[in-house]
């Protein structure tokens, strides 16, 4: 199995991203963390979880807490296959209160 991260997309509270698995045998135990770095994040800065498996082309959408705070911070998400390499993604983010905005550019 062989997993990427996707899209991370901001709004109302929360940090999602895409997690597929672009291999071809099933990806199971997949750890994952969504990190907001920077800014005045008062609540959600770290989530983390984990899932049991995705099939070969198959996707699955991770959230984050609740996040509120203010400012510049960067979104790092990471997921990771028990034996495997880590994959990282990060995008820069601004935080108003309880909404995110994800700059769709990309990378730090």
């Amino acid at each position: 199995p062989l997993i990427e991260i996707g899209n991370i997309t901001g709004g109302l509270f929360k940090v999602n991203a895409v997690i597929r698995n672009i291999g071809d045998g099933d990806a199971e135990n997949i750890s994952w963390n969504i990190n907001l770095l920077g800014g005045l994040i008062l609540r959600g800065y770290q989530t983390s979880g984990l899932i049991a498996g995705i099939p070969p082309g198959g996707q699955v959408t991770v959230r984050s807490d609740l996040i509120l705070g203010m400012g510049r911070t960067d979104v790092a998400v990471n997921a990771k296959i028990p034996g495997g390499t880590m994959n990282i993604k990060n995008n820069n983010a601004f935080v108003l209160l309880f909404f995110i905005i994800i700059n769709p550019g990309g990378g730090i």
